[in-house]
C-alpha cells in the first residue's frame, strides 16, 4: 500500500526485455515498499508493469518499439557488420531519435503525477539507455523533478583517461602508456561520433535542452545521482569520473517460479557426476549458428559432459537439421537462477545479465560476443578474471572446447568467481535504490 510520507517514483526505461527486466523488479519492489510509481516505456509492456502495481504511460511515435520491432522497423541494421558501424547505427536510430517521444511521455507522466499529488516529491529513474530523460536534467520545457537517478545495467559507457572509448572492447590499461594509448583511440573516434553528437544536439533541442557534455557521458554527469547496478570491482575504475556515481551491487532479480521444468530437469538436479557446461544466447542475438551449434559440436564425443541449452525464449527451437549429441539436453526458456548453480562452467555471448548472473552464482565463464554492448562485457569478464574470453562472435568448436577445458583445469577462474560472488552478496542493490530516491526527494543527497 503506497506510503503518503514517500515520493513519487518516475521510471522510464528501453523497451529492450533485457532493460525492462531489472528495472521492473525495481519498479515491483518500490511499490512493495509503500512508493507510488509511475513507469514509462513502449504501450506493448503496459498490463505486464500495471501487474507488478505501476501507474503506466506509453511512448508515443518514435520511441513505441521492442525487441521484436527490430527485424522490422530497424532492420537496416542487419546489414552492417557487429563492431562500430553497426554501434552507431543503433544509437542514432534506436536511441537518439527515441528521445523527444521519450521525453514527451516522462512530461504526460509527470503532469499526470502531480495533478493527483499535487505539492508531492517526484524522483526521476531513468535506466541508462533511455536518454528521453535527459533533457529535463538541461533545461529542457516542462515539469522538472525533485531529483534525478540514472541507473546503469549494462557496462559503464563513460569516458576516462584510464579506458579505451566504448565500444570494441579493448583492454584496460591506466598506466602511462595506456592514457596515451587511450587518448589517441578517442581522437581517432571522433570523426565516427561527430555525426551522432549533431543528432544528439538537434534532438534535445527539441525539448528545449542546451546540453553540455558529451553524448555518452550525459547520463552519468547530468543526473543527480547515477548508480551502477554491479560490484565495483567487476568495473574499470576511473580516477576522473564524477562523485556523483554509486555502485549498487549488482542487478536486481526477481524470483521467477518455474512453472515448466523441461523433462530432462531431474537429470540436472540429480547430476551423476558430469560437468554440466550450460551455454546461452541471451534473448536478442539469436542466431544460434554463431555459439550454441559450435559448443554442440565442441563436446559430442565427451562423456565426461553434459551440455544444457537455454534458447533465451518461451516456443524457441534450434534450427532444423541441427545435430544434437547424446550428451546435450535442449530447453528453450530455463532461468539462469535455476540453471547456474548445477553448473560448472557458463559458455555465453557476453550479456551483462548473464555475466551478473554468473557472478552472483560463482561459476566462471567463457564468452564470445561482439555486438551490442558484449565485447565490452567480455572483455570485463577477462579483466576481472572470471573467464575466458574468445574475442569473436564465431568461435570455432575447437576454440571453445580449449577455453572451457582450460576453465575447468584451472582453478584461479572458480576462485576468483566465489570472490565475486561474495562482494556481490555483501550489497542490498534495492535498498541502495530507495535509499538514494529517499536523499533526493529530501535534499539529503550528496555528490
Amino acid at each position: 500500500m503506497a506510503s503518503d510520507a514517500k515520493p513519487l517514483v518516475l521510471i522510464g526505461c528501453t523497451p529492450f526485455s533485457g532493460h525492462m527486466m531489472p528495472l521492473r523488479v525495481i519498479a515491483k519492489t518500490l511499490v512493495e515498499r509503500g512508493y507510488t510509481v509511475t513507469f514509462v516505456s513502449a504501450s506493448k509492456h503496459q498490463k505486464w508493469l500495471e501487474d507488478a502495481g505501476c501507474n503506466f504511460v506509453p511512448i508515443n511515435g518514435y520511441g513505441d518499439w521492442t525487441d521484436e520491432s527490430l527485424d522490422t522497423r530497424f532492420s537496416a541494421r542487419e546489414k552492417l557488420p557487429p563492431g562500430p558501424a553497426q554501434l552507431g547505427w543503433d544509437i542514432e536510430n534506436i536511441f537518439l531519435k527515441s528521445i523527444p517521444s521519450q521525453h514527451d511521455a516522462l512530461q504526460v507522466a509527470m503532469k499526470n503525477m502531480t495533478a493527483k499529488h499535487p505539492g508531492k516529491p517526484i524522483v526521476q529513474l531513468i535506466e541508462g539507455a533511455f536518454w528521453g530523460g535527459i533533457p529535463i536534467t538541461s533545461g529542457a520545457r516542462g515539469i522538472k523533478p525533485t531529483g534525478s537517478i540514472g541507473i546503469g545495467i549494462i557496462p559503464m559507457v563513460l569516458s576516462s583517461i584510464d579506458c579505451a572509448p566504448f565500444g570494441p572492447g579493448i583492454p584496460f590499461d591506466n598506466s602511462p602508456d595506456g592514457r596515451a594509448r587511450n587518448k589517441a583511440m578517442k581522437e581517432q573516434m571522433i570523426p565516427m561520433f561527430a555525426p551522432l553528437e549533431k543528432v544528439f544536439r538537434e534532438t534535445t533541442q527539441e525539448t528545449g535542452a542546451k546540453i553540455n557534455c558529451q553524448l555518452l557521458d550525459s547520463v552519468y554527469v547530468l543526473p543527480d545521482r547515477f548508480l551502477q547496478m554491479c560490484s565495483p570491482s567487476v568495473e574499470y575504475p576511473r580516477s576522473d569520473a564524477p562523485s556523483s556515481i554509486r555502485f549498487a551491487g549488482g542487478l536486481p532479480k526477481g524470483k521467477r517460479d518455474f512453472h515448466d521444468p523441461p523433462a530432462f530437469w531431474n537429470e540436472i538436479v540429480n547430476n551423476n557426476g558430469k560437468k554440466i557446461v550450460a551455454v546461452s544466447q541471451g534473448s536478442l542475438a539469436l542466431n544460434y549458428s554463431e555459439l550454441i551449434v559450435p559448443t554442440l559440436e565442441a563436446f559430442k564425443d565427451r562423456d565426461d559432459i553434459l551440455v544444457v541449452v537455454a534458447l533465451g525464449r518461451k516456443g524457441n527451437k534450434l534450427p532444423e537439421n541441427t545435430f544434437v549429441p547424446a550428451n546435450v539436453r535442449v530447453g528453450d526458456f530455463i532461468p539462469f537462477d535455476d540453471l547456474l548453480p548445477h553448473c560448472s562452467v557458463f559458455v555465453s555471448n557476453g550479456g551483462y545479465g548473464a555475466f551478473q548472473h554468473s557472478i552472483s552464482h560463482g561459476i566462471p565463464m567463457v564468452l564470445g560476443g561482439e555486438s551490442e554492448d558484449k565485447a565490452e562485457v567480455c572483455a570485463r569478464a577477462e579483466w576481472v578474471g572470471i573467464g575466458v574470453n574468445l574475442k569473436t562472435q564465431k568461435p570455432t568448436s575447437e576454440a571453445i572446447r580449449n577455453a572451457v577445458d582450460e576453465v575447468l583445469g584451472n582453478s584461479k577462474y572458480k576462485t576468483r568467481a566465489k570472490e565475486l560472488e561474495d562482494e556481490m552478496a555483501a550489497f542490498d542493490p534495492l535498498s541502495v535504490v530507495a535509499k538514494t530516491i529517499d536523499e533526493l526527494a529530501t535534499g539529503t543527497a550528496q555528490k
